[in-house]
């Protein structure tokens, strides 16, 4: 645990001040109130939170120690609510540490929902929680604010990047790149915990947000794998068509917007993070990932995905060499271990679920969803009861016009 100086609160630390203050703006919808992220808050984070407090049992989270979640909260706060909630459900302590690096207006109502949640949560949250006020690229920064933050916070038992910006959409040399946050994150992990820990990330991608350097070396890991494991490339060369190798294939499916892009990256992300893992006897499970359009027009291509990756520590074997003791008759850690989560990897890769169309197709799921987003910004002063203005009326105007002709998987058949 890192408790020394756990209270000891900088300028760039919210929230400083106690007296409350008003919203300095009506409050506007947003992208992520629609349903299709309600369900991904609720389907994909909410359940791994489950799934990784069950997995560690709750006699991990006794005798104070708490949850430790890492975020990119937004100024409502609404995956920390979610998450405060749960831990409320089981007994257990939040120890949240967020990272916000926002607008002056965005900044005074991140100040008050902190101060009012700090209240409203007293039971169920640690008080050295926080939102620093820094970006979380800055985390491989030595001796930054968000670095030292992170290193109070952590280890993490979840990190949840909800991101806006590309993974990488510059080269290795360019500062402030996502995909560097996320390797010295992962370092970071690696060397503090040998327990299980979820990586949740979403992020857009499209052919052109990410740089051509970057998308050559995700692609390159999976050009190896399939020398390496016949299977994988057996089923990989599925795919192909008129004849192409798999550096011909990647090649086509990098250059267009949609879920083959999105398959294809979050292939080479799984495989990234295996070899960083392979390094510190972890293995990375590839879990169930979703996808949707950002787009306003048709065929609202899948440019945004939320891929979740599940982290556990390899049994470490001890051999003597020197004959003084025995060994033991086993396969050394790991085994096969690594290609067959490769091939979950290709897998999972290939079955993110487009939500878009998956709440097309089911109205009642789509409307459920909406009734949890309306509680849910309700609580936090959004007006999603009025007529005009309200949470409907808003949806309304933000509806995607999908149809038989126009739907993201008809293109790309």
């Amino acid at each position: 645990m890192n408790t020394a100086n756990d209270d000891d609160f900088s300028d760039s630390v919210l929230p400083p001040e106690a007296a409350p203050l008003a919203s300095p703006a009506p409050l506007k919808f947003e992208p992520w109130h629609k349903p299709r992220k309600q369900y991904v808050r609720v389907e994909q984070w909410l359940k791994h939170v489950e799934g990784i407090v069950g997995k560690l049992g709750l006699q991990s989270f006794a005798d104070g120690e708490p949850l430790r979640y890492m975020t990119l909260p937004g100024p409502d706060l609404l995956d920390i609510r979610m998450v405060a909630d749960f831990c409320s459900s089981k007994a257990i302590k939040l120890r949240y540490t967020g990272f916000c690096h926002s607008t002056e207006t965005e900044e005074r109502r991140l100040r008050q929902n902190v101060n009012e949640f700090s209240i409203t949560h007293k039971e169920a949250v640690v008080n050295s929680s926080k939102v620093v006020r820094s970006r979380l690229q800055d985390v491989g920064i030595k001796n930054s604010e968000a670095a030292v933050e992170m290193v109070k916070g952590g280890p993490f038992d979840i990190i949840n990047i909800d991101a806006c910006e590309p993974l990488a959409g510059d080269d290795e040399n360019a500062s402030g790149r996502l995909v560097d946050a996320i390797r010295s994150i992962t370092e970071y992990q690696l060397a503090h915990r040998r327990k299980p820990w979820i990586l949740l990330l979403t992020t857009p991608i499209q052919a052109d947000s990410i740089s051509k350097k970057s998308m050559s070396a995700l692609n390159e890991q999976v050009v190896i794998n399939t020398k390496n494991d016949e299977l994988f490339a057996e089923e990989l060369s599925a795919r192909f068509e008129g004849g192409e190798d798999v550096v011909a294939y990647l090649e086509r499916v990098s250059q267009n917007n949609g879920d083959v892009l999105l398959s294809i990256f979050s292939l080479g992300i799984a495989k990234w993070l295996i070899h960083l893992a392979e390094q510190a006897t972890f293995r990375v499970k590839k879990l169930k990932g979703y996808s949707y359009s950002m787009f306003r027009k048709p065929p609202y291509d899948a440019n945004m995905v939320s891929l979740c990756f599940l982290f556990e520590p390899n049994e470490i074997i001890i051999q003597d060499a020197t004959g003084l003791t025995g060994n033991p008759s086993t396969v050394a850690a790991g085994g096969d271990q690594a290609i067959s989560l490769h091939l979950r990897a290709l897998r999972k890769a290939f079955e993110i679920e487009n939500l878009d169309i998956k709440l097309y197709e089911d109205k009642p799921l789509h409307d459920e969803m909406a009734a949890q987003s309306k509680e849910l910004l309700k609580k936090v002063g959004y007006p999603v009861d009025d007529a005009r203005t309200g949470y409907d009326a808003w949806l309304i105007t933000k509806a995607q016009m999908l149809s038989e002709e126009n739907q993201p998987e008809k293109q790309l058949t």
